[in-house]
């Protein structure tokens, strides 16, 4: 009796362990392969639980028996709670990992959509030149109801070179982006003081003509 008393203890201190480690899982970010392990912790100390289970309650004296059974109770419910708090983790890493696939697929078949020929403004990140830009591609893209959005963000891509290539270089094309894209060329471009400056640096550049 004594045997399968210290093993309870033992039991019990494995079990909070793991129950510390598992309330954890939800605050990090985990894997399917780290989900198993905890999974095949858990169906170790289950099995075990159930051996001292049936040996404590066979053995046990009977104005015992209550107070055993209740603090049996008691790991078996800490038990059923890990495993659906597992159960959830994986569930949630599957739905993930199906959402991340079908998105990637998505822009896979976006970034090889073969785009009608159309006459495209060129925006090769002068100051100067942005207002016309602005205006030439919302006119023939932007505002243009037949194409996706991101139709426009790859339009938006092809016309424009230099640094403002640069800044778009890193967005994906999707259709939540385009907007994402065209107000970053607005916020680094549509600075009158900027453009004022541009004008003024071109005006004074111009030679000057020799008057007879």
């Amino acid at each position: 009796m004594d045997a399968f008393l210290k093993q309870k203890k033992i039991l019990k201190g494995k079990l909070t362990r793991l129950v510390s480690k598992i309330d954890d899982l939800q605050n990090q970010e985990n894997s399917v392969s780290f989900i198993e392990v905890y999974e095949i912790d858990v169906n170790s100390i289950d099995i075990e639980i159930n051996n001292l289970n049936n040996n404590l309650l066979s053995t046990c004296a009977d104005e015992d028996f209550n107070d055993y059974e209740m603090e049996m109770h008691d790991l078996f419910s800490k038990l059923d709670t890990l495993k659906i708090i597992l159960k959830e983790e994986m569930k949630k890493l599957v739905n993930d990992n199906i959402t991340n696939a079908c998105q990637n697929i998505v822009n896979i078949n976006v970034n090889n959509l073969k785009l009608p020929r159309r006459e495209l403004p060129a925006f090769t990140s002068n100051y100067i030149d942005w207002t016309s830009f602005r205006d030439l591609f919302l006119a023939s893209v932007g505002n243009n109801s037949t194409l996706s959005d991101s139709q426009k963000l790859q339009y938006l891509k092809l016309s424009v070179k230099g640094e403002s290539a640069t800044l778009l270089q890193s967005i994906q094309i999707t259709n939540d982006n385009y907007k994402k894209a065209w107000n970053a060329l607005t916020e680094r471009y549509e600075n009158e003081s900027e453009i004022i400056n541009a004008a003024l640096i071109k005006l004074v550049s111009q030679p000057v003509l020799k008057q007879e």
